[in-house]
């Protein structure tokens, strides 16, 4: 069958949002683009389980997998704002490199207090944060 494309079928997303409509309930904002991560990796098919929810659990659910994206982003900002090197960054009044778009552990020797790095060292260190963090994911691959 090399050549052929066969229409993907629906994602979780999409049979979740056609739920909502056929149920005449609000399709919350971010729930056809949030990550596999919001929910979980589940198939079309587990919508099925969904179904038997109330409309208001089902909503509730649905908002949650719909926040999934922006509450990361907002969690990458807070980890970002209160990191001891970004705070040290900020009373040297060096430049910051752009936050991370998601949550990605950053770690690096404390050996020599922060206060005792020079400036390179603090930049360097914090650009390598950004990027791995501003990276897209690329998850287990499939065989």
């Amino acid at each position: 069958m090399a050549g052929k494309k066969v229409a993907a079928a629906p994602g979780f997303p999409e049979a979740l949002a056609k739920l909502l409509k056929e149920r005449k309930l609000k399709v919350p904002a971010g729930l056809t683009s949030a990550p596999p991560e919001a929910y979980a990796h589940q198939p079309a098919a587990y919508v099925q389980q969904l179904a038997k929810l109330s409309d208001e659990a089902l909503a509730a659910q649905a908002a949650r997998v719909a926040g999934y994206a922006a509450k990361q982003a907002a969690r990458a900002k807070d980890a970002w704002d209160r990191s001891p090197l970004i705070v040290e960054m900020k009373r040297r009044k060096l430049k910051v490199p752009p936050r991370p778009a998601k949550v990605v552990g950053a770690a690096f020797s404390l050996k020599t207090p922060l206060r005792e790095w020079t400036d390179e060292q603090l930049v360097e260190v914090a650009k390598e944060w950004a990027r791995r963090g501003s990276t897209p994911s690329t998850g287990a691959k499939k065989s």
